[in-house]
């Protein structure tokens, strides 16, 4: 009952969060995502300018940390968690939040998990031409060996790649490391024996 009623964002972030906890009773999470279930926030919109009251579970589901709360529940998992939005930095700021708590304690793995979706027709003209809907997660270690230096974005046109893909290439060994440019921020990334 609950799957169905999920946004699409929510689904792909919990299906692939799931995959990666298989067999990890517990987990502290961080779960990110540059716009969120933003699509079900059009729909209230569209709902309270037409007069109508928009459904109180619509709303709950609307909220950025509603995959986060949804994960917590459905694995009856306590341990700590996060949701995050940061523009298209928004997967850097979630490696640096599980960092953060590796450093913190190094024992426990976190699990980080990133969606996005195409921007409803409404807010096309904010969104870059071509972002595919996807979602990725990852089950970081205290050195794992992935290594991302960022800097300043001095003047290089933004990737039309999502960092998410990117960086999912490159952990799959699909190419050696990372270019990534976004608005304000380059990045270049390598594992690390």
């Amino acid at each position: 009952m609950l799957r169905r009623r999920l946004g699409r964002l929510s689904r792909m972030a919990l299906h692939v969060a799931g995959e990666v906890a298989a067999g990890h009773p517990s987990l502290t999470t961080v779960f990110a995502s540059r716009h969120g279930e933003l699509s079900r926030t059009v729909g209230i919109l569209h709902a309270l300018a037409s007069g109508d009251a928009p459904s109180p579970t619509a709303f709950s589901l609307s909220v950025h940390n509603s995959a986060a709360g949804i994960f917590s529940i459905a694995r009856s998992d306590q341990a700590p968690s996060s949701a995050l939005a940061a523009g298209d930095e928004t997967l850097l700021w979630a490696l640096q939040d599980a960092a953060i708590r590796l450093a913190a304690d190094p024992k426990t793995p976190v699990l980080l998990a990133y969606a996005d979706e195409p921007l409803p027709r409404e807010y096309q003209s904010f969104s870059e031409p071509g972002e595919p809907a996807h979602a990725v997660a990852f089950l970081l270690h205290a050195g794992t060996g992935l290594h991302l230096d960022w800097r300043e974005n001095v003047g290089m046109p933004p990737s039309r790649e999502p960092l998410s893909l990117a960086l999912l290439a490159q952990q799959l060994g699909h190419r050696e490391s990372i270019a990534w440019h976004g608005r304000r921020v380059s990045v270049q990334g390598s594992r690390r024996a």
